[in-house]
């Protein structure tokens, strides 16, 4: 108890590894106990409850992403959301949540990119690498693409 992080520590469970998955009486009856606390902890730590709405606006998000359009401005996401009945107040938080998840990229701060609502992000990342790959050459082109990226967001 006097160990550093002690604390985190609830129970200590001592289990044979050996026997996991052994069919009948001969594995550990620890691994149950495991197997339950693991289910318990994905059941409330998990899974996130999301409204219907969201749910809907992620759908028809993805859809445009697999017809590889891979932007859209903010004014399109926020009528996206409106038709699923998402409140105005709302887009912004919707935004963030599915930002937060991975799903899209959404930068509000950064001045390029705050109308802009990039919905593959695997795309964005290799486009990156593309424009990011150009970063040592000294030509006009390149120079222009980075101006755009930096004051447009424009890839």
């Amino acid at each position: 108890s006097d160990k550093a992080f002690a604390e985190l520590l609830d129970d200590i469970l001592v289990v044979d590894n050996t026997t996991a998955g052994s069919n009948g009486d001969d594995e550990d009856p620890g691994f149950g106990r495991v197997r339950d606390n693991i289910r318990q902890f994905a059941l409330e730590k998990l899974v996130v409850k999301t409204p219907v709405s969201w749910v809907l606006f992620r759908k028809i998000i993805h859809m445009f992403a697999e017809e590889s359009k891979n932007v859209i401005t903010f004014s399109e996401a926020k009528a996206i959301a409106i038709s699923c009945n998402i409140k105005p107040e709302d887009i912004h938080k919707v935004l963030m949540f599915y930002h937060d998840l991975g799903v899209i990229l959404y930068y509000s701060h950064i001045k390029g990119l705050k109308d802009k609502v990039i919905l593959s992000p695997k795309w964005f990342v290799e486009s990156l690498g593309k424009v990011l790959a150009l970063q040592g050459t000294e030509n006009c082109q390149t120079k222009k693409m980075w101006l755009l990226l930096r004051e447009k967001g424009i890839l």
